[in-house]
């Protein structure tokens, strides 16, 4: 059963005052509208696994950086935004962490208005800068923000693998990336999720924008997947197929979730709060623990 929250019931009631406004846009219009294609068109087939990052373990052991809410092209005044910053951090930990970071996940919200392509092009810039200090592609997948005016054809231009639906598997761990950027996962991507997971005994992590349990600290049913079954049973489904770590942004927050044998972990805004996380696999020991990073 869908849920119908208090949010679609104030949206409901505030859009006369929203088509009202000489200036819809800033008021959010194109977050209701014009997301372009459906969830099921824009994804096909888990298809064969796109290739792995190369060159990632030191003494039985690999990390990678975890963003989210990168946000290119918003100008408001809590976004003050320091790239610079960042990339200073990331060569940092690439010279002198143990385990050094050798990859990049970016769960979504990569740009703001979607239909920009200065903003894209920022990203890809940001993506470029990080692959040559790592020597490995960011992974990104699909946020809200990114599909607003129509924006998947950017996102699949200027993004690798160029879909939010994929998987690797690098040291015996198998990452699936799944596309919520609208808000659900839809039956056709959660079935074909479903099959390859059941066939995959390699523990697993998994990367998406929308958290499936998220925090109360907010109107939970908004900042989370939409359909209340859809969550449950992807929560269940996770639980029983030797998933380790599910990785979220949206919420714009830092967060931890204990859901039983995984932990849900939702990513601070980084483009708000100059934060990220470095997850650490322990292939030997089955360890997957995380730290977070300031710039």
């Amino acid at each position: 059963m869908r849920k119908f929250s208090v949010f679609a019931l104030a949206g409901l009631v505030a859009l006369p005052l929203l088509l009202a406004s000489c200036k819809p846009i800033e008021l959010g219009l194109y977050k209701v509208f014009d997301h372009g294609p459906t969830v099921a068109e824009r994804i096909d087939s888990l298809g064969d696994d796109i290739p792995a990052p190369r060159n990632v373990m030191r003494s039985g052991r690999f990390s990678f950086i975890v963003t989210s809410d990168v946000h290119f092209g918003n100008a408001s005044k809590s976004y003050t935004r320091n790239d610079e910053g960042f990339y200073d951090k990331v060569r940092e930990l690439r010279d002198t962490m143990e385990f050094p970071p050798s990859f990049v996940v970016c769960l979504g919200d990569v740009v703001e208005k979607g239909d920009a392509r200065e903003e894209w092009a920022d990203y890809r810039d940001w993506c470029d800068k990080l692959e040559g200090m790592l020597g490995n592609k960011v992974y990104t997948t699909t946020g809200n923000h990114d599909l607003y005016n129509d924006g998947w054809d950017y996102f699949e231009s200027y993004t690798y693998p160029g879909t939010g639906f994929f998987r690797f598997v690098v040291e015996g761990y198998s990452f699936y990336f799944l596309d919520s950027g609208s808000g659900s996962l839809g039956k056709s991507q959660y079935d074909k999720f479903k099959k390859a997971l059941l066939a995959d005994s390699r523990p697993k992590i998994i990367c998406t924008h929308y958290p499936v349990y998220g925090t109360a600290r907010f109107f939970q049913d908004y900042y989370t997947l939409q359909n209340t079954e859809e969550a449950d049973t992807l929560m269940t489904l996770c639980a029983k197929n030797n998933v380790k770590l599910y990785l979220a942004g949206h919420m714009h927050v830092q967060h931890e979730n204990n859901l039983g044998s995984f932990t849900e972990l939702v990513m601070p805004c980084y483009a708000v709060y100059h934060k990220f996380a470095v997850v650490t696999v322990d292939v030997g020991a089955g360890i997957v623990d995380w730290t977070f990073e300031s710039y």
